[in-house]
């Protein structure tokens, strides 16, 4: 048996995860065969030779994490009818406080009753109920009626992206759910959450009630996030200075509150235990004060909602603390398997989860890196200075950098793998920031909630002592994030190159020790820089056309890599209503994950949001040299903004006059053809008929293949083309106008295009029905291949050295 057998467990178990989530997930009929074949083993093992049962335990451990995945994936009852778009009645108990932005709030519910078909059915799941115009609050154990339209969460499917159902399901969220109107929802009295939710919402909810009513909309935001585990609060404006001065991780109760609770209360604790002189030559006061501190820790998860990172953290600070009471605290990799055993077999979905591989990545880190650095920090040689207070503040920080330093580095790839985002500052910003938040902060918001019961004085009095900090604590991060290179955009690392990265800490590690490591440093050097070879020609020297039409939902995005290093993007997808960005969380992470960092040309073919709103973050971060679109100008915020942007970065502004000549980029013919000339004015938002026909159309042209780009087009502006453009129309892939609607893709039009290809870009289960019947219908009568990005996925062409090939994300 290994010297730390946890660890091989481990792996073991997170493999059998891999494989029951990757091949097996849905073969239910297994588990039966898989509890057999477990029991088997284990009475087999006590039979076989004692050097076989090692590696006979770690197959149990691969096959257990196979059956618990198996098990966790229990049959949703409202899957089905989500699937299907139905409108039901649903009755549920809400969970959590909601969060509103603007007109639009959204609310976790257990669903307990589904009234569907006149028929009433018992449920007990969780689902994501978004609410559409007046909107109001809700208290947690509220129990509610109201009429939904279902849905199932749905993944954007691009290269690079966001594993959106993933996370949902590592939530326990079985489908969303959508009310048209909050007028529509009947209050039906005091819910059954459940005793423990009951107990923690007993307690936290005259906290809540004390921040709302003390403290500015800012500050009770960000005390609610820290205390109670609530970021509803949270916009993207609060959040973006976190974010830049990479501090961002604090605004959730993870690894670092409950470690600074547990610190804080096991130093008090041995410090009390220390008076009794009679008990410290009695037993070791270093376990008894390990055993009270799990008490505190065990409370702050419970006032922080005991949600999924705090319940993890409060696993890992259990299991060290475990260890101290065993005497075992030197055994850090043990235990650190240990904690990741225990989080990963009450959820084995939370192995996929963000933070699950932040917390754990980040001890690694510094676990593995923390005594690298710390021995290159120079130490003044008299070592009677230890008794001076400036050496031991000179010893605190040279460890709270040695840690902030040895997380930044380990975490690199991964925070750029999810983030896309590099903090210049943020070792600066947290050596200010987390002292702060640890002894000033964050206990005395504790001292507030805890005092609130007794003396509603003492509690605000803490609590206006504590918001003195966080205005102190906020007042650096936005110092530090002010300045223009506090964070940049970075490429997004694949698979195989975030394992290059390790394996290059790896092997310079044991370098110096280590024979083979030499071998290995350098192989791993040599795939580095075949990788780096390849993507520099990707990039830069490419002579193919690339076109990739994107799955923005309802909506049009397409990516245009001109051969060479010039690109350009044709609208950017967006939503309406809600806090949502298209452009940063779901076009941004296709564009960095092919090494992209610039955009050349933004191209809007017409102002409306499920075009335009994408487009303000790429204007944004992109440099784009030139911005194209039709003229036309709407008084909505998201245009105005767009505009801001643009003149903010000094972005040249092309409007069809200016583009009346062909363009040639590397060799690929671009034509407006259509609108001719400017139509400049103010129109009306609801005008959307104006909007759509007076879309900026664009054909694109290489080695005899072209490609059309009509907008929203419907077929007044078919006509309106037809009679300015007539044959230049013809295009062998054609972008379906608006969407493949019914008043779009008329067959005079189609005629005269005449596509090989038509590909549709239209939301699964959209809200307008596209693309329409009769729409496809016209398309198949002139026997053109339909390629929809909601069933297949992002869609790649490529056109170069007389080839033509078509990729799905999907396939």
């Amino acid at each position: 048996m290994p010297h730390r057998p946890m660890i091989p467990v481990l792996i073991s178990f997170i493999g059998g995860i891999l494989i029951g989530h990757i091949g097996l997930s849905h073969y239910q009929s297994l588990i039966l065969p898989l509890f057999l074949l477990i029991t088997s083993i284990m009475i087999a093992s006590f039979l076989i030779p004692t050097r076989l049962r090692f590696p006979c335990f770690l197959l149990l451990f691969l096959l257990a994490g196979v059956l618990l995945v198996l098990t966790t994936n229990h049959p949703s009852d409202l899957l089905p009818l989500a699937q299907e778009r139905k409108r039901v009645i649903m009755e549920g108990t809400v969970l959590k406080p909601p969060k509103i932005a603007g007109n639009i709030a959204r609310i976790e519910v257990r669903a307990e009753r589904l009234f569907f078909q006149g028929q009433v059915k018992q449920l007990k799941e969780k689902v994501l109920v978004s609410i559409f115009n007046h909107v109001r609050d809700f208290s947690p154990g509220e129990r509610i009626r109201f009429p939904a339209r279902l849905r199932p969460f749905k993944n954007f499917n691009n290269p690079g992206r966001y594993n959106y159902e993933l996370a949902m399901k590592q939530r326990g969220l079985s489908c969303a759910v959508s009310v048209s109107d909050g007028r529509h929802i009947i209050p039906m009295g005091r819910g059954q959450p459940g005793l423990h939710r009951e107990i923690i919402e007993t307690a936290r909810g005259p906290i809540r009630n004390l921040f709302r009513e003390r403290l500015s909309p800012q500050n009770q935001a960000l005390f609610r996030a820290l205390i109670l585990g609530e970021k509803q609060g949270i916009d993207p404006e609060l959040r973006e200075p976190f974010n830049i001065a990479g501090v961002g991780h604090i605004l959730a109760v993870s690894g670092l509150h409950i470690g600074l609770v547990a610190w804080l209360a096991f130093l008090l604790s041995r410090w009390f235990l220390s008076l009794f002189y009679s008990l410290t030559l009695k037993t070791d006061i270093r376990r008894l004060a390990a055993i009270i501190t799990c008490f505190p820790v065990v409370a702050y998860t419970c006032l922080a909602g005991f949600q999924i990172s705090s319940q993890r953290a409060m696993i890992m600070v259990l299991a060290y603390l475990f260890s101290i009471i065993l005497g075992r605290e030197k055994e850090v990799w043990s235990t650190l398997a240990l904690a990741a055993f225990i989080v990963l077999a009450l959820n084995p979905y939370a192995l996929y989860g963000i933070s699950f591989q932040l917390s754990f990545t980040a001890v690694i880190g510094i676990l593995w890196l923390g005594p690298v650095i710390y021995k290159r920090i120079p130490f003044p040689p008299d070592q009677t200075r230890q008794k001076n207070i400036f050496y031991r503040l000179y010893l605190y920080l040279s460890g709270l950098i040695v840690v902030t330093l040895s997380a930044i580095i380990f975490l690199l790839p991964i925070t750029s793998f999810y983030f896309h985002r590099v903090s210049i500052v943020s070792i600066a910003a947290n050596l200010m920031v987390v002292p702060i938040l640890g002894i000033w902060i964050i206990p005395l918001g504790l001292l507030s909630s805890l005092s609130l019961p007794f003396s509603s004085f003492m509690a605000n009095l803490f609590l206006q002592m504590g918001a003195w900090g966080l205005e102190w604590m906020i007042g650096i991060i936005r110092f530090w994030a002010h300045f223009n290179w506090a964070a940049f955009w970075v490429v997004t690392p694949n698979v195989f190159e975030i394992i290059l990265f390790y394996a290059l800490i790896f092997f310079g590690l044991f370098i110096m020790h280590r024979p083979w490591a030499k071998v290995g440093l350098s192989l791993v050097l040599i795939l580095i820089l075949a990788d780096i070879s390849y993507w520099i020609y990707e990039t830069r020297f490419n002579q193919h056309l690339r076109v990739t039409y994107l799955d923005v939902g309802q909506g049009n995005s397409t990516l245009i890599q001109f051969p060479g290093k010039k690109r350009m993007l044709i609208d950017g997808g967006g939503f309406a209503r809600g806090e949502f960005d298209l452009g940063r969380m779901v076009v941004a992470p296709f564009i960095l994950q092919l090494k992209i960092l610039r955009i050349d040309y933004i191209v809007l073919s017409h102002p409306q949001s499920d075009h335009m709103n994408g487009l303000r973050f790429i204007a944004s971060h992109f440099q784009p040299e030139e911005f194209w679109y039709n003229g036309d100008k709407v008084e909505t915020p998201s245009f105005k903004e767009l505009m801001k942007i643009l003149e903010r970065e000094k972005i040249k502004i092309l409007l069809p006059a200016g583009l009346s000549d062909k363009r040639d980029i590397a060799g690929v013919k671009i034509k407006i053809l259509h609108p001719l000339t400017d139509r400049k004015g103010t129109r009306s938002f609801d005008r959307r008929t104006g909007l759509n026909n007076n879309s900026l159309v664009l054909k694109i042209s290489y080695q005899g293949k072209s490609l059309l780009f009509p907008g929203d087009l419907e077929k007044h502006g078919e006509e309106m083309v037809i009679s300015n453009a007539g044959p230049v129309l013809e295009s062998d892939i054609m972008l379906a106008p608006h969407h493949g609607s019914k008043s779009s893709c008329s067959k005079p039009f189609l005629r005269i295009v005449n596509p090989d290809i038509c590909i549709i870009s239209s939301g699964s289960g959209n809200y307008f029905g596209f693309p329409h019947p009769d729409a496809l219908r016209r398309l198949r009568n002139i026997r053109c291949r339909i390629i929809r990005i909601n069933k297949k996925g992002a869609i790649r062409l490529s056109l170069g050295q007389n080839k033509f090939k078509i990729k799905h994300f999907l396939d």
